[in-house]
């Protein structure tokens, strides 16, 4: 007699309904946690570029602290070297005031002796310009303002022609032609001669030094719409583009025996003039512009 085959026992619908909802429990689950996981990811991220920005800050707040303690410090040396240098020029001034008075009769008297006189003439051309250095060290430690200038004129051809008056020696001396171009007419800004005269000079200085061999500078006298600028030109080698950026910083210069104060001195003037002074684009040399309000 043949054995019937065995037969496997059917798995009750129960169990199967039962796993089924363990796996999608487990499915459901683990997708849960793999959002919060990658939830959790992204926090983490986020609050590390926080800490990094929050530690740049900090870094860069420690560094200008340290930046404005370098700066108070310098600047409280530059104001006991201002108070030392105003003290020495003051000093420096009153015999230097003697010594050009001297060489200037001494010049007088040796009208008749060529080769003496000559002499004299570099003897005074050097007290002219200790007289100019002392002269920019106290403009460059005396504070101006605009307010204290009142409603006050100023002349700016009369300005210009005392200046290249003042230089006259200076001109001569270098081979220099000038070429005035102002108009016949009275031109007025509001400001000071006191302050305008100086402010001219250097520049009409800076000019003449920038042309050893010689050259051309013109004095230009203008109006523009409601102002008047005043432009001393070269023709000279120009400011390398390079240093147009430097020009007007205290103490910054392109020449070896130079001060770097010149030009700051022009600014500081100008500024109390409530002016503006810049260098001006040319095809050669440089030209340096004072702009003021007209009155």
């Amino acid at each position: 007699m043949l054995a019937e085959p065995a037969t496997e026992p059917a798995t009750p619908a129960v169990e199967v309904g039962t796993l089924t909802q363990a796996f999608e429990t487990f499915t459901a689950a683990t997708r849960r946690l793999e959002r919060e996981y990658a939830a959790l990811r992204r926090r983490v991220t986020q609050l590390a570029t926080e800490l990094e920005e929050k530690n740049r800050r900090l870094a860069a707040s420690l560094e200008r602290e340290r930046a404005l303690e370098a700066t108070a410090l310098r600047q409280s040396r530059l104001a006991a070297m201002g108070e030392m240098a105003a003290m020495l020029a003051h000093e420096v001034r009153n015999p230097l005031g003697a010594m050009e008075l001297f060489t200037g009769l001494l010049l007088q008297d040796l009208q008749d002796q060529p080769e003496p006189q000559r002499l004299a003439r570099q003897v005074a051309a050097g007290i002219a310009d200790l007289n100019h250095l002392v002269t920019n060290l106290l403009e460059f430690t005396r504070t101006r303002r605009a307010a204290d200038r009142g409603d006050a004129r100023v002349e700016c051809r009369a300005a210009v022609d005392d200046a290249l008056r003042y230089a006259s020696d200076l001109i001569e001396g270098g081979s220099i032609t000038v070429v005035r171009d102002v108009p016949a007419a009275e031109v007025t800004a509001r400001g000071d001669a006191a302050l305008l005269r100086p402010a001219l000079l250097n520049l009409i200085r800076n000019a003449v030094q920038a042309m050893p061999a010689g050259g051309t500078l013109t004095a230009t006298v203008a109006r523009n719409g409601d102002g008047v600028v005043m432009t001393i030109a070269d023709s000279g080698p120009g400011i390398p583009a390079e240093v147009r950026a430097s020009i007007f910083t205290p103490f910054f210069t392109t020449r070896a025996k130079g001060t770097g104060l010149g030009l700051t001195v022009v600014r500081e003037l100008v500024t109390a003039l409530g002016g503006e002074v810049t260098l001006a684009d040319g095809a050669g040399g440089a030209a340096f512009t004072i702009a003021l309000q007209a009155a």
